[in-house]
């Protein structure tokens, strides 16, 4: 959406969203729903489970599972396929060469596609690093971002936030100048390890966007609305006034979906790090208490932090079933998701011409008769 259809379908430059009786009516269309940057996200936590380590490789056959069956443990279709994403995956080398697919592609593309894709799903690898340092955590989020988004600009991007959250957990930032301090060591990371890609990076172009003072510097709703920085620049910028006591994590986060664009993953992102400084238990409650598939979501981050060591407990990955790559629901068929793909579409196009006969009743309404007609129906 533009910021001007945000206003006119959710009535207020700052709605009281909540998920949770009364809910927020939906403006049902193919974004408004839960997306692939959860999805992604899941994956790459599913796959941790099973192999008890981070491994691109198993990570990206699970995306092209993904990107073929959607994610079956939920049952649910992939929505929300990236134009990049799509194209890497779809490829017939990937699965046997995902970064060097997606380098390829990069490369074809004259080094210059930097969208969004790798950073919306880079939450988990801060806390499966927390007992790592920070350098390896940079390196983590340089390899499972690589499975899809070469250009350094995405690397950057995902070593920032997953940094960002690790240190976030451990409480070791506590103002916006340690913000700065781990974005300048992320900076001087990608310069050392990847030192020809770290050539094409525009230093005045990353702290343009990095440090913004203002969401409208951003210019989030625009035909680049998923390029990486502007993603980045509005987690960073959420995270920076919420630090600064200038926003809560409600106001910023309605701030930032209410400026359009690719609010979902702009959401996913700077939700991320929000939350990770304040904590799940400090979360809005009529959005924590309303998210779909919440308990079954908690039990694999408990599952998660019990592997990563941050908890004690017992978990046998072998045994649980939501781990395998079928999500221990088997595959479906071609003409199943068809079926369900056409039945998605008419559910959408349902709502939008219910929509649009509203709205048209609405204006028909305010508009008044002419005089002349007022006239003859009265004669």
């Amino acid at each position: 959406m533009t910021a001007g259809q945000a206003l006119e379908f959710y009535g207020s430059a700052t709605p009281s969203f909540s998920l949770v009786s009364p809910e927020t009516k939906l403006h049902n269309d193919t974004h408004r729903s839960w997306t692939d940057d959860t999805d992604h996200t899941i994956l790459m936590v599913l796959s941790y489970l099973r192999l008890r380590e981070l491994s691109p490789n198993d990570f990206a056959i699970r995306l092209h599972s993904w990107c073929t069956q959607g994610l079956r443990v939920l049952d649910r279709l992939p929505m929300g396929l990236g134009k990049t994403v799509g194209s890497v995956v779809f490829s017939p080398e990937y699965k046997s060469d995902p970064a060097g697919t997606a380098l390829s592609h990069w490369e074809k593309n004259g080094r210059k596609v930097a969208p969004n894709g790798s950073l919306m799903r880079t939450t988990a690898i801060g806390v499966i690093c927390i007992q790592k340092s920070e350098d390896e955590t940079f390196e983590a989020a340089v390899r499972m971002g690589a499975v899809t988004h070469a250009d350094p600009r995405c690397a950057l991007s995902v070593a920032i936030a997953s940094a960002l959250v690790r240190a976030l957990c451990l409480g070791e930032i506590t103002d916006a100048e340690q913000v700065r301090d781990v974005i300048e060591r992320a900076w001087a990371y990608i310069e050392r390890t990847q030192p020809e890609h770290a050539a094409l990076l525009d230093r005045a172009e990353f702290e343009q966007h990095a440090y913004a003072e203002t969401l409208d510097a951003l210019v989030l709703c625009d035909r680049a609305m998923g390029y990486v920085y502007k993603c980045l620049g509005a987690a960073l910028w959420c995270l920076r006034q919420v630090l600064t006591r200038q926003e809560t994590f409600r106001s910023a986060m309605t701030a930032l979906v209410m400026c359009g664009g690719d609010a979902d993953t702009n959401g996913a992102v700077a939700g991320a790090l929000m939350g990770a400084l304040y904590g799940y238990e400090y979360l809005p409650k009529e959005w924590r208490d309303g998210m779909r598939h919440a308990e079954w979501y908690r039990g694999k981050i408990r599952a998660l932090c019990c592997v990563a060591g941050l908890s004690d407990g017992v978990y046998d990955s072998e045994s649980d079933t939501d781990t395998q790559l079928d999500g221990g629901m088997d595959f479906i068929t071609e003409a199943e998701m068809k079926k369900r793909e056409i039945g998605i579409m008419e559910k959408m196009l349902l709502s939008e011409k219910a929509r649009r006969e509203a709205a048209e009743a609405k204006v028909k309404a305010q508009t008044k008769p002419s005089s002349w007609k007022s006239w003859l129906s009265i004669s």
